[in-house]
Formats: structure tokens, C-alpha cells, sequence
């Protein structure tokens, strides 16, 4: 939520400071206090938090005690947590947790169910930088405000090219090669309970932390346990991960046969990758699915080890090189998936492929949000309460074309 009315001020000031024909050396100091105020306050922060972070800069300059004033949106975001918490009208047990959330997505404190202001917006973007295939930029990522069966359509021409036709020559028409529909549903996910002492949620500035870890903590579980089934998922009462899928459709693996060509040491395929087989992988990507975003996935223990691949004579072989800070193999750049496999036996600890071919779906709906736990054993005796959040999420592959073109390819470990 931003602060219209202080972002208003701050322009009124700074055009009337632009109309000055000159400036003090005072009036530059405040020209630029006040283009960074605004750019806060756009950012979310209040005019109130500006000033007071200014005069707080003031005061450490001058060996002052810093005076800490109290965010009037914060402290409404604690009292909403805490009314949640000591007015729910429905108790949440172990085994009896009560209807689902009702839709109340923009209050802190509406009759029925929790769902706080900004909450699943902070959550998915603290999930997006922990798990590639939750980032919008990586993938084909779908919001939703529902769970209802999804259906994409699905695609493959790379095999149809254009060609010549003569001013005189017969024209005809062919179908695309293949295509077909993946459908999209929802599955629901649910984190640990969280639980906190009542006394934390009565003190503001406690419960600004407790808040905070919180939502920390929610978006840590959710993309743990939601990122694990989106790559290695069964399909069986969870998603087909990305792994499964690409097996299933007959994509034939590159074999590692390990870094020892590199290094001249004795690593084997089964507990080492190296440079032939990332240039096998990217032999066999079709060069149609060369694209913005074609990326190689592994998890941060693989992009370690290969990292550290040393040439025969003991130095750093710079198959992971940087560009502008993202690491990339052979120009590719890399993306963490931390729930992939790490290198060994009959493992795959890399995927390469276009992942606008992969689609996550995230879903806030009537069974989303936040319940509240009073009732439940350890709790209620120890003046405690736990909070639990609830989403509903999928995955699919689009496509379901031949393996020889599939928008996919991967590296296993020998066996």
C-alpha cells in the first residue's frame, strides 16, 4: 500500500524546489533527500518511516541517540495478527481444523478467516528467490484466484519449415505437427505450524518479528515442499515433477561419463560431471529451443562441484563462467532448483531445456490463507498459538509432442 497523500507532498516540494532559477548547496542536499523520499515511499514506505530514517542518519552523525518511531501500517499488521490470533471465533485442533478460508484478501482483520494484506505476495516473491521454477522470468508461471481444472494447449511444429514456392507453383497446406493440451489443477499445500508465545504478538515491536519470520518461514516450507514435487513428483495425489515428465515422454539421457578427461584423475560417470557431458546435453536440445529462456537446472551442490572441475594440471577448468553475476555453462545460464538431485549413482543433477515449456501455477482461493491453532495440544496450556498457511499449487509440462524434439534434455549418472 502506498503512502498517497506523504508521496504527494514530497512532489509538491520537489517542483516548487525545481522551480528555483538557483539552488543553495542546502537546496541541492534536499533535492536529492527528496527524489530517494520518493522512490521509498513508491517502494511501500511511508513518509513518517522517510523522515524518521533521515533524522535518525542526522542523529548517528552527531553522536545522538536514535529515536525509533513506530509505523503506524505496522502496527496495524500486528494488530490484525494479534486479533486473528486472540478473537478467532473457530478453535483449530490437530484433527478438526473447521471449514476452509473464506475469501478476505485485503484486510488484516475481516469477519471469518485470516488472510493479511501483501501476505501471499511477499510469500511468493521470497519463493521465487529461493526456487527458479517459481520465478515468472524462468518460467511460465499462472496466478490464480481459483483451483479449477486449467487446460493449455500444447504444441510442436519444429520438424515444418517454410520453403521456397515459385511465382507459378502449387501452394498446400500443412497441420502442425503435433498438438494437444496439458490440464492444470490444484493442489493443496500446507506448511508446519509456527508457534509463538501470546506476550510476542502483544508487544508491537515483537510482533513486527514474529510477522517477519513468519513469512520467512512460510515461504521457506512452501517452496521446499512444493518445489520438491514440481521437479521429482510422482503425479500420484501430487504434480508430475519436471524429471518424471521428461522421462516419461521417452527423452533419451545423456550418460555422464565424469570428469577424469578434464581432470586426468579417476572420477567416474556415477560420481562426477564433466565438460563432454554438458556439451552432449547441449548437442541433443533441438536449436529451436534456443531462447530467453533456455537454462540448465541444478542445485547449488552441483554448481559447486562443477565449478570446482580442474583442468591436468591443477587449475580451474572455467566451465562455470559469470556474466554480470548469473554463472552460465557454455554461454546458458544456470538456474538453482535446490530440491534437484545431487551427482551420484544413477542420479539427474541437470536438466537443460526452455523452460517456457514448464508452467507453474500458484492459486490463492477460498481454501488459502492463514488458520489459527488455540485449541491444539501444547498450546493453549502454555499461553502459546500457532499459525499454519495454506496454498494450493501445480505443475505440468507443455508439451507432449516426440522425444526426438522435446523442449527438454538431461544428464544422468552412470549406474
Amino acid at each position: 500500500m502506498i503512502d498517497t497523500k506523504g508521496l504527494s507532498l514530497l512532489i509538491q516540494e520537489a517542483s516548487a524546489l525545481s522551480n528555483k532559477p538557483r539552488w543553495t548547496s542546502q537546496d541541492e542536499k534536499r533535492n536529492a533527500f527528496l527524489l530517494s523520499a520518493i522512490s521509498a515511499v513508491k517502494a511501500g514506505a511511508t513518509l513518517e518511516e522517510v523522515d524518521t530514517e533521515h533524522l535518525n542518519e542526522i542523529r548517528r552523525a552527531n553522536g545522538v541517540e536514535v529515536k525509533v518511531v513506530k509505523s503506524n501500517r505496522r502496527e496495524a499488521e500486528v494488530r490484525g495478527w494479534r486479533e486473528a490470533a486472540e478473537k478467532s471465533s473457530i478453535e483449530r485442533r490437530d484433527m478438526g481444523e473447521g471449514a476452509p478460508m473464506i475469501n478476505h484478501i485485503g484486510t488484516y482483520t475481516g469477519l471469518g478467516y485470516f488472510v493479511p494484506t501483501d501476505f501471499f505476495p511477499q510469500v511468493f516473491a521470497a519463493m521465487k528467490a529461493h526456487d527458479a521454477l517459481f520465478d515468472a522470468e524462468n518460467v511460465t508461471f499462472i496466478s490464480s484466484t481459483n483451483g479449477r481444472p486449467l487446460p493449455i494447449p500444447t504444441y510442436d511444429d519444429t520438424e515444418i519449415v517454410a520453403s521456397v514456392v515459385s511465382e507459378a507453383g502449387l501452394q498446400s497446406s500443412v497441420d502442425i505437427d503435433a498438438t494437444s493440451q496439458t490440464v492444470l489443477g490444484a493442489y493443496s499445500y500446507s506448511t508446519p505450524r509456527f508457534v509463538c508465545s501470546m506476550e510476542a504478538l502483544q508487544d508491537t515491536e515483537a510482533g513486527i518479528s514474529v510477522i517477519d519470520l513468519f513469512k520467512q518461514f512460510s515461504a521457506d516450507r512452501l517452496a521446499r515442499g512444493i518445489g520438491a514435487d514440481l521437479v521429482t513428483g510422482s503425479g500420484i495425489n501430487k504434480p508430475l515433477g519436471l524429471v518424471p515428465a521428461i522421462e516419461a515422454l521417452g527423452v533419451t539421457p545423456v550418460v555422464a561419463s565424469g570428469s577424469s578427461p578434464n581432470t586426468g584423475g579417476i572420477e567416474t560417470g556415477a560420481n562426477s560431471l564433466g565438460s563432454a557431458d554438458f556439451s552432449a546435453a547441449l548437442g541433443n536440445l533441438d536449436r529451436a529451443y534456443f531462447g530467453p529462456k533456455t537454462a540448465w537446472l541444478m542445485n547449488q551442490q552441483t554448481l559447486s562441484k562443477v565449478s570446482g572441475i580442474t583442468d591436468k594440471y591443477g587449475n580451474i577448468l572455467q566451465l562455470v563462467k559469470y556474466v554480470d553475476g548469473v554463472p552460465t555453462i557454455f554461454g546458458i545460464p544456470v538456474k538453482i532448483c535446490p530440491t534437484m538431485d545431487n551427482i551420484g549413482v544413477s542420479n539427474v543433477p541437470v536438466v537443460l531445456g526452455d523452460l517456457s515449456y514448464w508452467a507453474t501455477r500458484l492459486v490463492v482461493d477460498g481454501t488459502s490463507g492463514i488458520r489459527v491453532f488455540r485449541e491444539a495440544p501444547g498450546l493453549v496450556e502454555n499461553g502459546q498459538v500457532a499459525f499454519r498457511t495454506f496454498v494450493r499449487a501445480h505443475g505440468a509440462l507443455l508439451y507432449s509432442g516426440v522425444a526426438a524434439q522435446s523442449p527438454f534434455t538431461y544428464i544422468r549418472n552412470f549406474s
